[in-house]
C-alpha cells in the first residue's frame, strides 16, 4: 500500500501527482506569500533555498514543475542562468522575481523562457495571475 500525504489544514488526502515547486528566494516575506498560495493550489513544496548552487541541486534531484527564482540573489545572472536551466530541464516552468524591474529585464526574462515575472514584494493578485498561466 502506497503512503499518502494528508493536509491537516484542509482535512484532505493530497494527490501524489500534484504540481511541485522550489523557491530560490532570500526574502522570508515573499516566500511566505508564495508558500501560502502554493498550498491553496495544492502544490507540493520541495524546498526553499537562498543559495543558487543548493537550488540547482534541488532542481536536478527533483526535476520540479515550477521554480520561483529570485533575480536579486547574490551571484545571479538571470540572462545566463535561464537558458542553461531551460536547456537541461525542458519541462521546468520558471517564474522570476525582482525588486528592480526594467522593460529590458522583463523582455529578456520572458524571451529566455520564463512563464512569469513577479515584482517584489510579491502581491497576492499578481501571484494568482502567474499561477493561473502555469499548466
Amino acid at each position: 500500500m502506497a503512503v499518502q500525504e494528508f493536509d491537516f489544514a484542509s482535512g484532505k488526502v493530497l494527490d501524489p501527482k500534484r504540481k511541485q515547486a522550489i523557491l530560490a528566494l532570500e526574502s522570508d516575506a515573499d516566500a511566505n506569500v508564495i508558500k501560502d498560495s502554493l498550498r491553496k493550489h495544492s502544490y507540493k513544496l520541495l524546498g526553499q533555498e537562498s543559495d543558487l548552487r543548493a537550488t540547482l541541486d534541488l532542481v536536478r534531484k527533483n526535476k520540479v514543475g515550477v521554480l520561483f527564482l529570485d533575480a536579486d540573489l547574490p551571484g545571479m545572472n538571470v540572462s545566463e542562468l535561464l537558458p542553461s536551466i531551460k536547456k537541461g530541464f525542458t519541462e521546468l516552468k520558471m517564474v522570476v522575481l525582482s525588486s528592480s524591474v526594467t522593460k529590458e529585464m522583463l523582455s529578456d526574462v520572458m524571451r529566455l523562457g520564463a512563464v512569469g515575472f513577479l515584482v517584489k514584494p510579491v502581491q497576492d493578485e499578481a501571484l494568482e495571475k502567474v499561477l493561473a498561466k502555469i499548466k
